[in-house]
């Protein structure tokens, strides 16, 4: 059975940088403050919530101006909401 000397290296090379990086890794995770982490975490998610909403508007106004386009809708959609009972 022939050893090949190339692959044993490399993998113990890729094992050693692996440790090095994970090392590196719980040592920042270790200094980082959370207060931080939750107040850029919650805008990001806000972000992302306000974006979402934004685009789905946008294609039901794209849909009911195309529903006006071809005669289907002849009034505008009612506005949906958790306390908006009459447009049940």
């Amino acid at each position: 059975m022939k050893l090949m000397t190339e692959k044993i290296a490399a993998g113990i090379n890729y094992c050693i940088a692996g440790g090095l990086c994970t090392g590196g890794l719980i040592d920042w995770f270790r200094h980082v403050d959370w207060n931080q982490v939750a107040v850029i975490g919650g805008f990001l998610l806000g972000l992302i919530t306000y974006l979402t909403q934004t685009y789905f508007d946008w294609r039901r106004t794209r849909a009911y101006e195309k529903g006006v386009n071809a005669g289907l809708i002849t009034e505008p959609p009612a506005k949906r909401g958790l306390f908006n009972k009459e447009a049940e």
